[in-house]
Formats: C-alpha cells, structure tokens, sequence
C-alpha cells in the first residue's frame, strides 16, 4: 500500500506521464580510441615465434613463415577475445554512467515538482486546507476546488491514496493536458470517484491515455465529461488521435461507465472510425455523445444504433433487477408474516404454559392456606377443650 506521505512512492505512480529525454544507452561503440594495439607474427624474430608457439602448445615447423601464419592466427583469435572483454567492460559502464544520471534526473526533477507545489499551496491557503480535508478523508462528497496545472499533480496525488470524494468538477480551468492525465491517472488507484467533469479545458491525447487506461481496470467511474476539449491536439499542436483511439480500446473491455461526453472534441472521422470500432464492443455505456465532432453520417448512425441496444438492454437489466427486488422483497414479506405466526404461536404457547403453571402454585397456595387454616381450627378448638375440661375439674 502507497504511504500517503511518501513522496517518492507516490511520484513513481505518475512520473512516465512527464516528457523525458531518450536515455536508452547507445549499444553500439564506434569508438577506436581505446582499442589495444594488435601485436603482429611478421614483427618478430624467429627466436620469439618459437617460443611464443611453443608457449601455447605448439611444435614449431621450423620454416618462418608457417610458423608465423600459424602464430598469427592465434594472436588475431586472443585480440579478438580480449577485444569483446574489453566492449563488454565499456558497455557496463556506460549502463552504470547512465543509471546513475537517470536517478539523479529523477531526483532532481522530483525534488523541483515538490518545490513547485510547496510554493503553489504556500500561495493559495485554501487549496491547502481542501487537500488536508481530502488526505484525511473528510472533504466534502461533491467537489469542485480551483485548480492550475502545478495543484492538479498534488491533487491527483491526494486522489491516489484517498477515498472520500464522489464527484469530483475540474471543468474550465484551462488545465494543460498534462495535468488532465495526472488527474486521471489517479482513477487508476482511486475507488470513490463515480462521476468526473473535465469539461472545457487544454485537455488532449496525453489526458484521454491516462483517463482509458484507468478505466481499464476502474469498476467505480459511471459518469466522464470531456466537452470542449481538443482530444486530437497535442503538446506540439499535431493533429493526434492516438488518445481518442486509446479511448475506443477502453470501450472494447470497461463495462461499468454509463455516461461519456465527447462533444465538440474536434475528433473528426478518422477518430470517429475508432469510437465506432469500441461502442461496437461495448456493451453498458448509455449516453455516448458525439455532437459537433465532423463524423461522417454513418458513423453517428452507427453509434446511436448501438446506443439504442445498450439502452433496452440497460432497461431490461434495469427491469429485472426491479423484479428481482420485488421477488426479494414479497418473499421476505411471506417469510416475516410466517416467523411472525410463528412467534405469536409460541408466544401464546408460552403463555398458556405460564398460566397453567401460574394456576398451578394458585391451587397449591390456596391448599397449603386451607391447611394452615384448618391446622389453626383445630389448635383453637383443643385449647377450648383443654380449657373446659379444666374448668370442668376445678368446680368439681
């Protein structure tokens, strides 16, 4: 699980959404300023030929020139092999030389995004008591807090390890494309958010990749607004349907969002053709608009024909559920009048039950008095008798 207060961690989750230099190393080393010199049989005498061949396991044939084509031959085999040793060695070093700049890039350019945001919340107190709220997650369900594109990565951020907000409206901002895709990236951790207004900002293809990626494994998102954004515009204003083309493929395989608005997105048809291709995979989505975009006829036949088969399908899913919930419902009624029967049976077993018990220690009590009563009768009267009887003896 991200620490929340780990910037490191959390920086790794959205740091390939920045543009970075080409870092590959280079594979090839064309450089001959290294090479060792190669030793050469025909510089030698032919005392050194014989002892370098003997050296190596080898007869000497006693005519020079053999044995310096034969020595030759080994020498060019252990230079070659000394030479691939000594590429392999150079290689390594520049992966570690590069390895090592490319963690101190990141470093650096971590440090500078934390600096940046430092200084935006320093700037504006009330963006940092919302995201406090939001890390804690106690901010309010619904949302909408002013944002720039140095705040939007430290509320995507917050986003990322946090679940309190439902609905979350960053539109008309004019929020880069860059921070679309931080905002959007954070879906792919976030479980909270159901519905997200992007409507009318500088978001483009960077925006839609991070935004259909997410929603590739985002059960939670039913509701995306995307109006007035040019989807097809990049950073370098080339016309880009990479994103929207991302966004399709997401069609192909999300089966949780309802709603999506791409009007006046300038998609055109090229872009159309793939958000024909996923609608035609898809099988939830609901409201799909697509206005004002330069589609062809066809394609916005197409897609409000698929439109209208989710739609009854949705319906259908809809009504039986209902029916499901009135079953549910009319059989949890039955099973409560039945336990209710139930318990009034017992009750009124029980109760019997006291009662006869009840009557039971009535009859015994009123016995057990009838005795005591009767039991004092009789001391009375043998007390009158013994009392007349004495009387009787004293006058006579």
């Amino acid at each position: 699980m991200i620490d929340a207060d780990d910037p490191n961690a959390l920086f790794s989750e959205f740091e390939d959404l920045e543009e970075t230099s080409n870092s590959n190393v280079d594979m090839d080393d064309d450089d001959d300023t290294f090479l060792p010199p190669k030793k050469m049989a025909s510089d030698m005498n032919s005392h050194e030929l014989r002892s370098m061949l003997v050296e190596r396991g080898i007869t000497p044939k006693g005519f020079e020139d053999e044995d310096a084509e034969t020595l030759q031959k080994i020498l060019d085999e252990d230079y070659e092999r000394d030479l691939e040793g000594k590429k392999q060695e150079r290689k390594e070093a520049r992966i570690l030389a590069a390895k090592q700049a490319g963690l101190a890039k990141r470093r650096q350019k971590m440090d500078q995004q934390l600096h940046e945001e430092q200084v935006e919340l320093e700037k504006d107190g009330r963006m940092e008591f919302f995201l406090q709220l939001v890390k804690s997650n106690t901010a309010p369900s619904t949302a909408r807090i002013q944002l720039n594109d140095v705040t939007s990565r430290s509320m995507a951020k917050a986003l990322w390890t946090t679940n309190c907000i439902v609905a979350l409206d960053v539109s008309r901002m004019q929020l880069s494309d860059l921070a679309g895709a931080y905002l959007c990236r954070a879906l792919k951790n976030n479980r909270s958010i159901v519905k997200l207004d992007l409507e009318a900002n500088l978001f483009g293809p960077k925006t839609c990749k991070a935004l259909a990626d997410a929603l590739l494994t985002n059960d939670v998102v039913t509701h995306v607004n995307l109006e007035s954004n040019l989807l097809v515009k990049n950073d370098a204003g080339s016309h880009d349907v990479s994103g929207v083309a991302a966004i399709a493929d997401m069609l192909c395989t999300n089966n949780t969002l309802l709603y999506l608005n791409l009007w006046r997105c300038n998609v055109q048809s090229e872009g159309g053709h793939q958000l024909v291709n996923g609608i035609m995979e898809n099988q939830t989505l609901i409201f799909f608009e697509v206005g004002n975009n330069g589609l062809v006829q066809s394609q916005y036949k197409k897609i409000a024909e698929k439109l209208d088969l989710n739609k009854g399908r949705y319906e259908a899913i809809r009504e039986l559920h209902s029916e499901n919930e009135r079953k549910a419902e009319a059989e949890a009624a039955i099973l409560k009048a039945q336990e209710d029967e139930k318990n009034k049976k017992e009750q009124l077993q029980q109760w019997m039950e006291d009662q006869k018990v009840l009557r039971a220690n009535q009859r015994r009590e009123e016995l057990e008095a009838a005795a005591a009563k009767a039991r004092a009768e009789a001391a009375v009267r043998r007390q009158e008798e013994e009392e007349r009887l004495k009387k009787e003896a004293d006058e006579a």
